[in-house]
């Protein structure tokens, strides 16, 4: 299982590289972030953002999801719900099958 210290860890290196092609100062927000039994879901922001209040120089996501078992960190899918897509992933759901 992943501590929430590696988790954070995973979360910085993996939105370094993902957003490495964008005018974005990545911080993190602990204080935001949640733990669910399957993944770390870890909020960030752009400084940026936060300085001016400019929501167009805000990350179009903001936040990723860092499983507990190792698996690759990712963005969630933005047409669901995180809790939604969280709850299908647990259930092994996801991703869906093709008719």
């Amino acid at each position: 299982m992943l501590s929430q210290k590696e988790a954070f860890e995973a979360a910085r290196a993996f939105l370094t590289q993902a957003l490495a092609d964008r005018p974005y100062t990545i911080v993190l927000q602990p204080e935001l972030s949640q733990e669910h039994p399957i993944a770390w879901l870890v909020r960030f922001d752009s400084r940026e953002h936060l300085d001016t209040g400019d929501v167009t120089k805000a990350p179009f996501t903001r936040v990723v999801v860092v499983p507990k078992d190792g698996s690759a960190v990712h963005f969630p899918p933005s047409r669901l719900p995180v809790a939604d897509y969280l709850d299908l992933l647990m259930r092994g759901e996801w991703p869906p099958k093709k008719a």
